[in-house]
């Protein structure tokens, strides 16, 4: 194996929210962005809505509120896309071995050790994140503005204020998708939500946005989903690209490739996600890629 296709597992393993001595932003190598991605982690405090048996986070239990502060995360972001701007960011370690390609700046995104969309600052953070795409996209190239999402909070007001900013323009949301019952829903992301109130939300979503389903296939402690199981999310789906095909983006398949929240999640072979691929494009005109 070629030094360059090393360094490119080992960053697409290590997604680190650490970046020197940065508290809010962090760059990784994407291999669903297709290279640079500088993630803005607005939940240090672990806080989400859902506690998913394949987190990499780790748990939510112990984690203090930590006060966002809205002028320090716009600071890290245009500090980061100044450092990426002057070229010396090809050299440091973090970088060095990896393929130029892979190191074009792709997007901003909302990313971190839990959901974003819950903390009352989102719509401020994306305002920013706007008008540094404004003022940085001719010189930095043409980049996306990503939220990564679970979609529990998709529709309520202040995060639909938010994403007025964020996807005014060239900008997705990518929605985590992980079950077709509400057994498998509460098994994978044990959530005290329901599976019925995240779809009529990505219903809701794909009416004004570009929207791409993220879906995580994995053991879970010698589960996996079964056929009936796959044939529900499928339906589900259909249901989401039949709302508005046109702001339909992909589908995500990947499984684990880091340390989990439970214990023996494990991740499923590519047999197995080209398998569902298979399904779904037999019965949806999508684009399905594997991870």
């Amino acid at each position: 194996m070629k030094d360059e296709e090393k360094a490119l597992i080992a960053a697409w393993s290590d997604h680190s929210r650490m970046w020197k001595d940065n508290k809010w932003v962090y760059p990784v190598i994407s291999r669903r962005a297709g290279g640079l991605s500088v993630g803005v982690n607005l939940n240090p405090d672990h806080h989400c809505t859902f506690s998913c048996a394949y987190c990499q986070s780790g748990p939510q239990e112990n984690h203090k509120p930590v006060p966002i502060d809205v002028e320090a995360v716009e600071r890290e972001l245009r500090d980061f896309i100044a450092f990426y701007e002057s070229g010396d960011y090809k050299d440091c370690a973090f970088f060095k071995d990896i393929p130029a390609e892979k190191k074009l700046l792709k997007d901003l995104c909302l990313s971190g050790d839990g959901e974003s969309t819950i903390v009352k600052e989102f719509p401020e953070i994306c305002r920013r994140m706007r008008n540094i795409q404004k003022d940085l996209t001719p010189s930095a190239g043409p980049f996306k503005l990503r939220l990564i999402t679970n979609g529990s909070r998709l529709g309520n007001d202040a995060v639909e204020q938010g994403l007025g900013y964020l996807l005014e323009e060239n900008g997705e949301i990518w929605a985590k998708l992980d079950a077709g019952t509400e057994e498998w829903f509460k098994k994978i992301n044990r959530s005290p939500l329901h599976l019925e109130k995240i779809l009529a939300n990505l219903e809701t979503a794909i009416k004004r946005y570009p929207l791409c389903i993220q879906t995580m296939l994995c053991d879970i402690q010698g589960q996996v989903p079964s056929e009936s199981e796959i044939g529900s999310y499928i339906e589900n789906l259909k249901k989401i690209h039949g709302t508005n095909p046109g702001n339909f983006v992909e589908v995500q398949l990947y499984t684990v490739i880091r340390h989990t929240l439970l214990p023996d999640v494990t991740p499923l072979p590519t047999e197995f996600l080209q398998a569902v691929a298979s399904r779904i494009t037999a019965e949806i005109p999508v684009k399905v890629r594997i991870f």
